[in-house]
């Protein structure tokens, strides 16, 4: 439990994660300040029928920050806060050459986490900051693109950390993975080396799925981690992949347990399970068997699974919570793409929110093999 008088700042609630954060904790009750890069971000929130049926008078509010890695970003936000949800950063894009892959992803992390603890130490106020990390902060990227087999014997802990290593990197996916890795040490040795009044708890989320209700056109529920289950459903073939998922909505539980005291504080917690993605194909075809006499989704596709072991015993203990299974996930991103697919077929449009990534525009509803190894690379956003 918090005090009656806290006050939770949090970042990226434009984005998957982020929103369903924001609807988490405000559901629970809490008084939130979201820091967002723009008013039109604003409007883009309070237009969400979810935000709009909670009747949240004053205990929502907003800050504009409009660049997170400048000097002193987020001095003014953290005034009066009491906790803190840092889930913004760079996401993985098409189109970003190598030799800017540090410029794009690496600084942009490393700097933004930065301004946000320095900010806290700042504010005086401050008794928690909760960190969205990754998955792939702690696992090399050739084991997440099979290019490289774990030993089972030797499951991913939470107490697992990857050297750095410096670009150009081979992909978009290696450089967002670096920039995790670099963003994560660097906060551990700021943490170190300042010895703050407050606490971090680091999550590292796998690859999120679940119903993102920041996309309001079936396109934009196309973008993002979720394409990676709407696309194998729409006949495509890529990979491999590793096989570890999370529930949206289990991501969002553990952000808002998180801010609580009685959550071990200077710890990282993974959030994540092993998983089939082809098991997906079987899932749909027994849950949303309509969708494919009409062709809404396609048989055919397949995503090859690399195998992970993973312990996540602290994670379950801490949080007292069952991981929704990959069949809850993969019903929860095929019935709101279904959804939207239908609005859009039917002719009703809703105003959509301008992207919350730097991920490039998708004008089509199948997505090409680039822009699925492009959307699947953005494991927290």
């Amino acid at each position: 439990m918090l005090p009656p008088n806290s006050l939770i700042l949090i970042t990226g609630a434009t984005g998957h994660i982020g929103s369903c954060t924001l609807l988490h904790l405000l559901r629970a009750g809490h008084r939130v300040r979201a820091a967002v890069r723009s008013e039109a971000k604003i409007v883009a929130v309070l237009a969400r029928p979810q935000i709009q049926a909670l009747n949240l008078g004053s205990r929502l509010t907003f800050t504009v920050v409009p660049d997170i890695t400048a000097a002193g970003a987020y001095d003014n936000a953290v005034q009066g806060v009491t906790h803190i949800i840092h889930i913004a950063s760079p996401l993985a894009t098409s189109g970003v050459p190598p030799d800017q892959h540090d410029a794009y992803y690496i600084q942009p992390a490393v700097r933004g986490t930065m301004s946000m603890l320095e900010a806290a130490n700042f504010g005086g106020t401050v008794r928690r900051v909760v960190i969205t990390s990754s998955f792939v902060a702690l696992v090399p990227v050739a084991e997440m693109e099979g290019a490289k087999k774990r030993d089972r014997r030797r499951p991913v802990t939470p107490n697992d950390r990857i050297p750095f290593i410096k670009g150009p990197y081979h992909s978009e996916f290696a450089a967002y993975a670096a920039s995790k890795v670099a963003s994560l040490r660097a906060a551990e040795e700021w943490m170190e080396r300042e010895g703050p009044a407050f606490d971090v708890v680091y999550l590292h989320p796998g690859f999120v799925l679940g119903r993102n209700d920041a996309a309001t056109t079936h396109a934009q529920a196309m973008q993002g981690t979720n394409s990676a289950v709407l696309a194998l459903l729409l006949g495509k073939k890529f990979g491999p992949y590793a096989g570890a998922t999370v529930h949206a909505d289990d991501v969002a539980r553990a952000h808002v347990a998180s801010l609580d005291a009685a959550v071990l504080g200077n710890q990282s917690y993974i959030l994540s399970q092993p998983t089939r993605w082809n098991d997906a194909r079987k899932i749909a075809e027994r849950e949303f068997a309509d969708a494919f006499k009409t062709k809404a989704l396609v048989k055919g596709g397949s995503v090859a699974t690399m195998q992970l072991p993973i312990d996540t015993s602290l994670t379950v203990e801490t949080f007292s919570f069952t991981f929704a299974s990959y069949e809850e996930q993969v019903k929860s991103v095929v019935s709101h793409y279904l959804e939207l697919r239908a609005r859009r077929m039917s002719g009703v449009h809703m105003v959509a929110p301008n992207s919350h990534s730097h991920s490039h525009s998708h004008s089509h509803a199948v997505p090409t093999k680039q822009d699925v190894v492009v959307s699947v690379t953005a494991i927290a956003c």
